[in-house]
C-alpha cells in the first residue's frame, strides 16, 4: 500500500534508512533539519501504513555457513496458487517468493548450508506440494551485490 500523501521529508527518511537502517533518529533529524520527535512520528506512520515493512540486516552468508544461494522457478496449477504459496512460506530456507508472468509462475530465492540441505529441505518439499507442476533450479556461484532496498529520488519523488 503506497501512501499518497508522502512528502519530501518521508522520502528523505526512507532514503537515509535504506542506506543505513540503524541510523539514529537524532542523526536523521540533524541531517534533515527537523525535530527528533518529527522523525519518530514519521517513521511510526511509515510503519503503520506498511511503507516500511520491517527493519533488518544483510549478512555475508558465507560467514554464517549459508554457502548456497539458489533461485528456483516453479510452474504451478493456478487453481492451487494460494495453497502452494502458503506452504512455500513455511519453508525456512526460502527468503523470497515472487509471482512472474513468464517463464515461471513463481520465482524463489533460497539460501541453504549446502547442496544436501537444498535437496532435502527445499527441493523435495517443493516437488511434494500438490499443484507444483515443475521446477527449475539455478545455483549461484558468487554474490557480487545484494541490497535490501534501493530508494532512488528524482525531482522529489521515488523512482
Amino acid at each position: 500500500m503506497f501512501m499518497l500523501d508522502m512528502d519530501k521529508l518521508d522520502i528523505s527518511i526512507l532514503k537515509f534508512l535504506s542506506v543505513d537502517g540503524r541510523m539514529h533518529s537524532t542523526d536523521l533529524a540533524k541531517e534533515l533539519n527537523v525535530a527528533t520527535s518529527t522523525i519518530h512520528k514519521r517513521i511510526k506512520n511509515l510503519e503503520s501504513e506498511g511503507v516500511i515493512e520491517k527493519f533488518t540486516i544483510i549478512t555475508d552468508p558465507s560467514k554464517i555457513d549459508l554457502h548456497l544461494t539458489t533461485f528456483i522457478g516453479i510452474n504451478i496449477d493456478s487453481n492451487r496458487r494460494i495453497n502452494i504459496i502458503n506452504k512455500l512460506e513455511t519453508i525456512e530456507d526460502i527468503l523470497e517468493i515472487h509471482e512472474l508472468l513468464e517463464p515461471y509462475d513463481l520465482f524463489l530465492k533460497v539460501r541453504t548450508f549446502d547442496i544436501n540441505s537444498l535437496k532435502n529441505n527445499v527441493l523435495h518439499v517443493i516437488n511434494g506440494i500438490d499443484g507444483v507442476l515443475e521446477s527449475s533450479t539455478l545455483i549461484t556461484t558468487k554474490r557480487h551485490k545484494e541490497e535490501a532496498c534501493n530508494i532512488l529520488i528524482k525531482e522529489g519523488k521515488i523512482v
